[in-house]
């Protein structure tokens, strides 16, 4: 009827729907993570309030948390949002790093100017009742602080796209600017050092010019530096930067007096050798010789690295002054507030409490890693591992503390609980290849290990593991092609380093190993694992240096003994064995009878180390207590060929020597005279019984006479 439809069109007329229900429902069904449900409802205020920018982000992000990467960045650029809208912009990079479609990112950063459009957001008009920037084209409208944080975002997904294409320089470079913007993006701090793109100086030079004092309080900046404090490495100790105080715990100052010489020198020589002409400049063709192998061209790298962290601060410097009047202005507005008193809490408490927090203990642990107080590492994981089971970087310290410790059954059991669980996890695999590859079998560690850095390339420690696979069959070009690759991802770390260099000296090639080590004591100076590699190295040329690096070696691993309350492990029985060899070398025999009498406290069952022993006592002259070596040692490996032919030497020497002979024979003549006595004693005493015959002589007389001596006598073992 025309009335009726009159009448309809008229009621609908005035009846209205209320979008910010529709918005705030969404936003709860995100929370609750019905995200089909918001996605259904996000689209269709979209589609009401004609496409604003904010509607369809939201409309995008329910895609992205349904995993739709590229339904959701379709969504962006279909609406032309990404170059107006900072929010856009941000989830149109998440989409196309969780779709793996880097390049497309990489030409969506390269054709975006971000810069311009911080300042379009910034120089918004201010509402004058609130007092807070009016929302146009950003989601986040309101204070300076949340669009910080909007551009720290950014810069960080711009930090993973280009490490994920191998672009390790310009990745760091976006980080920094990503925690210079924010101080609170743990995430871009995380990708600095879990995957060890920085030296442990330039961590500390990073933490020395974050903007705390911009952007939070003095108590604030106290507990973020605490926190962040803890990720740093945990085996670095700087020398230059200790007074002989603070030395003193850890090694003496001669010791660290001989490392400071011998890298200044090893540099030096660095230096000579960079400031000699080149083979393309010259005009000579290139023999095999002259060509550039893997390991000189990671070593040449190292000294021309691909980033600069004083370039990162300066740029990240500049970005704060450009925002520096509004992020006071927000923290002052923040400062004006009325403070709920129950959420305030003191900072010395504060700083008690956190001690509790996972994080922290797994830093506590790993510090105790590396301290190589093992038992103490375990008892602090098996506290954390209790809170949070699946603790990704406690994880990480208990399977190496399981390896170091020979625990397989414990391993198997982690190992096969981590791929039960999180199949899809690089570390699950890790651990996985581990076991096999504790348990001596290589083809399965490999293949396992393989899976792990193929789910995630980044992942160090795979690596380095992969390559161990190959060093355990003496396969040395696979095992450097695996560690050299680690190099490559961990810029910041001494292990990949240390291992190139060991199997260097393992091929012979004894001056790259030389480098390699220093390159990583640069990184780790204090480390003792380098210092025993590099002591090895010096034994082929230079005893006395060996001797000393070794010997400082030897107070480290005292030291940190002392402080752990522990006996030294008996893992470090070859070092003082190296170090008695060493001083053996030098002349030192005494000191080197010591070490080696140390050595077999730690060990002992060791037919090398009484071979050492007896060696050192036939060079002082002491060739009784040497054959008593000798023979213990062949009592332990009687096929030992070097011990039989200096024992034989000892007993050739010992009997040409006439003092030897004197004594021999002076005791045979005691012996003699001793026997004569003793014959005559036994003379007199029968004198007195030689007249009588008793009755047992008679019939001993009588059974002689009537045998016969040519007898035969069959005995019978019949039973």
């Amino acid at each position: 009827m025309p009335g009726e439809n009159e009448a309809s069109t008229a009621d609908t007329s005035n009846d209205h729907i209320d979008l910010s229900i529709y918005r705030r429902l969404v936003k709860q069904f995100i929370e609750m993570r019905r995200y089909g449900t918001a996605l259904f409802w996000a689209e269709k205020v979209a589609v009401l309030s004609g496409q604003e920018p904010r509607d369809v982000y939201y409309q995008a992000q329910c895609m992205y948390l349904l995993g739709e990467f590229h339904r959701a960045a379709h969504t962006i650029r279909h609406h032309k949002l990404e170059k107006n809208s900072l929010p856009c912009f941000n989830l149109l990079l998440e989409s196309l790093y969780a779709a793996k479609e880097y390049n497309e990112a990489d030409a969506m950063i390269q054709a975006v100017e971000v810069e311009m459009m911080t300042t379009s957001v910034i120089n918004q008009p201010v509402d004058p009742g609130s007092g807070c920037y009016l929302e146009s084209n950003s989601v986040f409208g309101g204070e300076e602080n949340s669009r910080n944080e909007l551009l720290a975002s950014i810069f960080l997904v711009k930090g993973k796209v280009y490490e994920a294409l191998d672009n390790r320089g310009t990745a760091m470079d976006f980080y920094v600017q990503a925690l210079h913007k924010s101080i609170y993006c743990f995430e871009a701090l995380e990708a600095l050092v879990q995957h060890e793109m920085l030296m442990a100086w330039e961590e500390f030079e990073l933490m020395h010019h974050l903007p705390l004092a911009q952007q939070s309080s003095e108590a604030d900046a106290k507990f973020i530096l605490k926190l962040y404090e803890s990720r740093l490495k945990k085996y670095y100790e700087l020398i230059s930067a200790r007074n002989g105080e603070e030395i003193s715990p850890i090694v003496n100052p001669d010791v660290l007096k001989f490392i400071k010489e011998f890298t200044a020198r090893v540099q030096q020589t660095c230096s000579s050798e960079s400031q000699m002409p080149k083979v393309s400049a010259l005009k000579v063709p290139l023999t095999p010789s002259q060509f550039v192998s893997p390991a000189q061209k990671v070593l040449e790298d190292l000294k021309a690295p691909s980033f600069s962290l004083q370039t990162s601060l300066s740029r990240a410097s500049s970005l704060i002054d450009a925002t520096h009047r509004s992020i006071f202005d927000a923290s002052s507005r923040r400062r004006s507030r009325d403070h709920e008193t129950d959420t305030l809490v003191p900072l010395g408490e504060c700083l008690t409490r956190v001690q509790r927090s996972t994080d922290l203990m797994a830093a506590e642990a790993e510090k105790c890693f590396y301290d190589c107080d093992y038992k103490q590492c375990v008892k602090i994981l098996n506290d954390l591992l209790k809170i949070d089971p699946f603790h990704n970087n406690a994880l990480t310290i208990q399977i190496a503390c399981l390896v170091e410790n020979g625990d397989f059954n414990r391993l198997f059991y982690v190992a096969h609980k981590l791929v039960d669980r999180y199949p899809d996890k690089a570390i699950s695999w890790y651990a996985v290849g581990c076991y096999y590859d504790m348990i001596g079998k290589s083809d399965p560690a490999r293949r396992y290990l393989s899976k792990a850095t193929a789910l995630d390339r980044l992942y160090g420690p795979a690596w380095l593991a992969y390559g161990h696979s190959f060093a355990n069959e003496n396969e040395h070009e696979q095992a450097m092609a695996a560690y050299f690759k680690a190099t490559q991802l961990m810029r910041g770390c001494h292990l990949p380093l240390l291992y190139i260099g060991v199997e260097c000296g393992l091929t012979k090639n004894l001056e790259l190993a030389e480098k390699f080590f220093m390159q990583a004591m640069n990184i780790a100076p204090l480390d003792v694992y380098v210092l025993h590699e590099l002591g090895l190295i010096k034994y082929e040329y230079e005893y006395g240096g060996a001797a000393t690096i070794f010997q400082c070696t030897v107070d480290i691993v005292k030291q940190r003994a002392k402080a752990n309350n522990e006996e030294i492990s008996a893992r470090w029985e070859p070092l003082f064995i190296n170090l008695g060899h060493s001083l053996r070398k030098i002349h030192k025999y005494e000191d080197a009878l010591y070490n080696f009498q140390y050595a077999l406290l730690l060990k002992p069952q060791s037919a090398t180390t009484y071979t050492s022993i007896g060696f050192i006592h036939a060079l002082l002259g002491d060739l009784d207590s040497a054959i008593e070596s000798f023979h213990k040692s062949l009592s332990l490996n009687r096929d030992c060929i070097v011990t039989s032919t200096i024992l034989k030497s000892c007993i050739e020497d010992l009997m040409d020597d006439t003092t030897t002979i004197d004594q021999i024979c002076s005791a045979a003549l005691r012996d003699v005279a001793k026997k004569i006595t003793a014959n005559s004693r036994r003379v007199l005493n029968s004198d007195k019984f030689n007249g009588m015959k008793l009755k047992f002589d008679e019939e001993e007389e009588y059974a002689n006479s009537n045998s016969d001596s040519n007898m035969v006598v069959e005995m019978s073992f019949d039973t």
